[in-house]
């Protein structure tokens, strides 16, 4: 399992290294690729022109030999040295980096040693410090890790000792003070080097990685919000609330489209189910007008019992309003129709539809909604409490502005409460549709 947000991977006590092989192959990876790739190239160019540079010394320090430490310098280093260059620079692969800093530690301390090798004692002492210096500041100039410390200070006692027996022949009190020094700084010194500067990096890993998961955390988090809150508001009103949280949301549309529906006989149905199965059919039905709303285009602004509340035209304008609320009742009609087939019960649906001018905001700072205002809002209600099961009860300005899409039955006039006498209709279905369908309403994004 992988560690939570903010746990520190257990490190190895000896080796420094990641106790989880996964977190060990992304530290290597990325850590090359952070902190190890640019470094190298600098310091492995300059170490080895510098290195081979050092002619100049040879001639001063070591003139009786100087001929044969430069074919040793120039030619045995030189072409070496151009390739390690030249992969550094081109070199992508981490798993590489470790065995060609050895190759370049083990290439630079064969040319001192076989140097000091064939040179006077006063050049052999020299040269051999350089080659335990060299071995020493491995961890600093390649960036080796321990463990290629620890075999590139043996690989350099291997090759002091053979050149010594070939050619120097130094005491034996000599060569096992400069073994005794190569690994004390390379095995003990270096090594520990190597390690701390590796758990350095290691920790500056595990803080970009905490970050990490703390920001995509965050990021969740943030997008959890914004879902939650698109889910509450349209996005043109969150968008103005996250922008200036203090601004009153307030705007008047000269034209809208408001329908209201009720399932008739729920609350009787309330008494017979269990709350749970109540619940679980009301979301079954108002999930489906959800998505039906979202086809058209439309903004649900909300639900009261069994009583759903959608409106066409905010909080984006748009000339087809009344289209787009008149077939959305439709498929909400038929809709319902289908879940009481589906349930094998008695279950309808009552609509009302009204068209005109409204006020819509954002009331509320908790659980605060987009809602809408006006005698438009309750002409609709009006509509829908005075229609009838199964039916699309619409106001004359609503007939007016679809009668050439739908088709439509009168009503006459008839009393509405608080409204007076009002000329109503009964929406039928789309013109030219067969009665037992209605064709689809282009879908429009939602705004």
């Amino acid at each position: 399992m992988p560690p939570g947000v903010g746990d520190v991977p257990e490190i190895s006590r000896l080796w420094g290294t990641f106790v989880d092989p996964a977190v060990e192959r992304d530290f290597v990876k990325e850590n090359f690729a952070v902190a190890v790739q640019k470094y190298v190239r600098f310091s492995v160019t300059v170490s080895l022109i510098s290195f081979l540079a050092f002619g100049i010394h040879d001639a001063l320090v070591i003139p009786e030999v100087r001929a044969k430490a430069w074919a040793i310098r120039f030619l045995f280093c030189g072409p070496i040295a151009a390739l390690l260059i030249a992969f550094v620079f081109k070199n992508k692969r981490h798993a590489w980096h470790q065995p060609a800093m050895l190759v370049f530690g083990l290439t630079v301390n064969t040319v001192v040693i076989w140097i000091g090798a064939i040179s006077p004692p006063s050049g052999f002492f020299l040269y051999t410090t350089y080659a335990i210096v060299f071995v020493t500041v491995g961890p600093f100039l390649a960036r080796m890790n321990m463990k290629t410390q620890l075999v590139y200070t043996l690989l350099t006692l291997l090759l002091y000792n053979a050149f010594d027996r070939a050619l120097a022949h130094a005491t034996t009190q000599v060569v096992f003070s400069i073994n005794l020094a190569t690994f004390t700084l390379g095995a003990v010194v270096g090594a520990l080097a190597a390690r701390e500067l590796d758990l350095q990096n290691r920790l500056a890993f595990v803080q970009r990685r905490i970050i990490r998961e703390q920001m995509a955390a965050l990021d969740a988090e943030r997008s959890r919000s914004e879902t939650l809150l698109l889910n509450v508001l349209p996005r043109r009103i969150a968008d103005r609330l996250k922008k200036d949280p203090g601004v009153i949301i307030a705007d008047r549309f000269a034209s809208t489209t408001v329908l209201f529906s009720d399932i008739v006989g729920f609350t009787q149905m309330s008494t017979q189910l269990p709350a749970e199965e109540l619940v679980r059919r009301l979301d079954d039905i108002f999930s489906r007008f959800d998505e039906l709303a979202d086809q058209l285009g439309l903004e649900k602004i909300k639900t009261i019992g069994d009583a759903y509340m959608v409106c066409g035209g905010v909080p984006l304008a748009r000339s087809d309003h009344a289209e787009a609320v008149c077939e959305m009742a439709i498929r909400m009609r038929d809709c319902v129709d289908e879940i009481a087939a589906e349930l094998g019960t008695d279950l309808r649906v009552r609509i009302g539809v009204h068209t005109g001018p409204v006020i819509a905001g954002v009331i509320g700072k908790k659980k605060f909604i987009y809602d809408v205002w006006g005698d438009t809002v309750n002409t609709a209600s009006r509509m829908e409490s005075h229609g009838v099961p199964r039916a699309i009860h619409v106001s004359d300005a609503t007939f007016e502005a679809t009668k050439g899409i739908y088709e439509f039955e009168s009503r006459g006039t008839i009393n509405v409460k608080g409204k007076g006498d009002m000329q109503t209709y009964l929406l039928l279905r789309r013109k030219g549709v067969d009665s037992e369908r209605n064709a689809a309403l282009p879908e429009e994004p939602r705004a």
